[in-house]
């Protein structure tokens, strides 16, 4: 089985290439930029720009599988061309902005049900990845947390069930080395709902320093983005148990990313 990895330096992509290669998978990996030695040499590594279909058909060659990110301006010639080049399954990295209520009018929704539906009218056999928060949004707070700066964060009671990076990819190989997930779509969340402010308590209790955290009642966001958050801390944050459904490991706790990434915060 060939499978093709597009984005394969990823946070995600670079995690969906070691569990495929793992699993004993042939792993083509695409990238706008291909990096040599940057992957296992039994990784083939190509050239593949989503952004210029004339880049597609070598790189989708002999491939039967393909992970795939959400581009909604390509995702018309995507499909035509794995259509073209015979591909069996996609499987496609969306968002969990796509079946929350609240989120559903958001840009981020149509983006990725724009590409959903171009894989469900293509013909080819899909599943759909929709994970919620990304634990690694926290690294944006880091170069502060280093420089021991006070963090204004706004919504600091807000819940996010974050999911780790890695998990996303080992449902990602599941879907792609496992029959019976065409045509599925998945909820992906962390095991825990926790505030931000418990986010940073984590990250703190980790890597053994005081994180210094005030509520920003102003953010200078957008309304609309404002009054979608609002709405967001009224209702129940969603926890789902996809993670450990399809893998049979409990999902990563959000103390297990703050681990794995502790070098980045001190």
């Amino acid at each position: 089985m060939s499978v093709l990895v597009i984005g394969a330096y990823g946070s995600v992509g670079s995690h969906v290439v070691t569990g495929l290669l793992s699993a004993g998978a042939s792993v083509r990996g695409a990238s706008r930029k291909p990096k040599p030695g940057e992957l296992p040499d039994a990784v083939e590594m190509v050239r593949l720009d989503l952004d210029e279909p004339e880049s597609l058909p070598a790189a989708l060659e002999g491939v039967k599988k393909v992970f795939l990110y959400a581009n909604p301006g390509s995702a018309a010639d995507f499909a035509a061309a794995a259509r073209a080049a015979g591909v069996e399954h996609v499987v496609l990295l969306s968002s969990a902005s796509v079946v929350e209520p609240t989120l559903q009018n958001s840009r981020s929704a149509k983006e990725h049900s724009a590409v959903e539906k171009a894989l469900q009218e293509s013909g080819i056999a899909w599943t759909f990845l929709r994970p919620t928060t990304f634990a690694t949004k926290q690294l944006s707070w880091a170069p502060a947390i280093r420089a021991g700066e006070q963090l204004r964060i706004p919504f600091l009671h807000g819940r996010a069930a974050s999911i780790h990076e890695r998990d996303i990819a080992d449902v990602a190989v599941r879907t792609l080395t496992d029959a019976g997930h065409e045509g599925q779509g998945y909820w992906l969340t962390g095991p825990e709902a926790l505030t931000q402010q418990e986010h940073m308590d984590t990250i703190a209790a980790v890597i053994g320093q005081s994180i210094d955290v005030v509520e920003d009642t102003e953010p200078k966001w957008p309304e609309f983005l404002i009054q979608t958050m609002k709405q967001l801390m009224k209702e129940p944050c969603v926890v789902t148990p996809a993670v450990e459904e399809i893998t049979g490991v409990p999902a990563r706790s959000f103390r297990q990313w703050a681990e794995d990434h502790a070098k980045d915060f001190s």
